[in-house]
């Protein structure tokens, strides 16, 4: 079993997989809304800060709780590294590959928005696109933070 394998093992196998039903549904009308208006983008991913997927619209057979605790690694390891060299918080990691990239970005102190682009995606528009649907996810999280 690889690290990331392990790491995906403890956090799930320690607090399941988190959210209610009706907080995935709202997540995942906002990330069917980002799907439908951004033609670049194939796929995307809410999570917790610790790793936790919350709602999601993937591509193809990517298991949700896998790029879950990635994303948040990968987040939370950029950030560690902007602080570090005194580049200041992280706004975006943008990875990209020869088949697509990949976007990952806070979405409120709590939550992480991830996002799957097709190759050579109109990379101002998409990241703009991913930017709009992190801050619906703030204000869904805020209200909700409200209501309890």
């Amino acid at each position: 079993m690889d690290l990331v394998d392990e790491i995906i093992k403890k956090v799930t196998d320690a607090s399941g997989e988190g959210g209610s039903d009706s907080q995935a549904d709202s997540l995942d009308t906002i990330l069917g809304a980002l799907l439908d208006d951004a033609d670049d983008i194939l796929g995307a991913l809410v999570t917790t800060a610790d790793g936790l997927p919350k709602a999601q619209r993937l591509p193809g057979d990517l298991d949700p709780r896998r790029f879950s605790a990635m994303s948040s690694a990968l987040l939370a390891l950029s950030t560690t590294m902007a602080r570090e060299a005194g580049k200041g918080e992280t706004m975006n990691v943008l990875i990209e590959g020869k088949e697509g990239n990949t976007y990952v970005m806070h979405a409120g102190n709590n939550l992480v928005l991830t996002v799957f682009t097709k190759i050579k995606p109109n990379l101002g528009l998409t990241l703009a696109q991913a930017r709009r649907a992190a801050d619906k996810v703030v204000l869904f999280a805020r209200e909700k933070a409200k209501g309890m």
